[in-house]
């Protein structure tokens, strides 16, 4: 089971330890920029073997468990060619080494937050964007794991590896922690030569206010949105995407509200995201070569929130 609707070989800085020093052993085709001053540098184990048609997320412990609650400042990173996403977590699944790496389990999934995530493919990112007076935490005693996935749809075989640099500082009562909250479809066909839509809905368990919202779709998607339906039946609209750019995928486009001015979602709610995909291709698509995303982050944050076709799965 994935980790995200959504995004390192070896001496001591590529066992996934935190490092100041640039490494001089990057995969081939990869040659990441120094990092930021004052930011920290964690490489992840390098995946080999990445064949064409290769298509998996890989779980990577990249440090140790905290001696102390952390907020996130700031995050920006790079993945090699063929990566689709890096995503950072902050784990209470400490009993693995750092310098760990397996492709994901389900297991990889419980006790999870979100810290912040890049794209693939060399892409630079930052840490969502979030709203002023909203950070990402890292909590005493939980590690950081990073989630690669990677999508070869070259036809050489390739290694991967990914870059993140994050800068932290000591949590603050200034500053207030978010969460992911992803609505993720998995279970569509998307048949060859034409149009197919899908529908994705949530019951709602908790008051959630949301900061941000985000959509998700890959490179047949035509149109996508995500909204709350009330109880009344009445609706309102978080995120619609009528025209879908394949480009998205690695450059999310949010629908941004403030920590002051939330929008709340209701206990009770349903969360809806509906998908149109144009498959001109001559194959029958399912995931994960498509994704049918409605993706927000939600304050106070408290763990990541995930509903798979209708089911939480926290």
């Amino acid at each position: 089971m994935r980790l995200l609707a959504i995004p390192f070989s070896l001496g001591i800085a590529l066992l996934g330890c935190g490092t100041d020093s640039p490494s001089e052993n990057w995969v081939p085709n990869f040659h990441p920029p120094s990092k930021p001053s004052g930011f920290t540098r964690y490489i992840t184990p390098t995946v080999t073997d990445i064949t064409p048609g290769y298509n998996q997320e890989w779980c990577q412990w990249v440090a140790g468990p905290s001696d102390q609650a952390q907020d996130v400042l700031a995050l920006a990173g790079y993945q090699s060619p063929t990566g689709h996403h890096a995503v950072l977590y902050a784990t209470t699944e400490t009993n693995f080494p750092v310098g760990e790496s397996h492709i994901c389990t389900t297991d990889d999934m419980l006790s999870i937050s979100f810290l912040g995530g890049i794209g693939g493919e060399g892409t630079g990112g930052t840490n969502t964007l979030l709203p002023d007076g909203l950070y990402f935490r890292l909590e005493a005693g939980q590690a950081m794991m990073a989630n690669t996935h990677w999508l070869n749809a070259t036809d050489d075989t390739v290694e991967g590896q990914a870059v993140i640099d994050i800068k932290m500082a000591p949590e603050s009562d200034q500053r207030t922690a978010a969460d992911l909250l992803a609505n993720n479809g998995d279970t569509f066909q998307i048949n060859a030569g034409g149009m197919t839509s899908y529908d994705n809905s949530c019951l709602v368990k908790e008051d959630l206010n949301l900061a941000m919202v985000t959509n998700h779709m890959h490179q047949w998607g035509f149109s996508i949105y995500t909204e709350v339906i009330h109880t009344d039946g009445t609706t309102d609209m978080l995120r619609s995407d009528p025209a879908w750019s394949p480009e998205w995928a690695f450059n999310p486009q949010y629908t941004l509200y403030s920590l002051d001015v939330p929008k709340v979602v209701h206990a009770g709610e349903t969360i809806h995201t509906h998908c149109e995909w144009m498959n001109t291709s001559a194959n029958t698509l399912l995931f994960p070569d498509e994704m049918c995303d409605g993706i927000g982050f939600y304050f106070p944050g408290h763990g990541m929130i995930t509903c798979e076709d209708g089911t939480w799965q926290n």
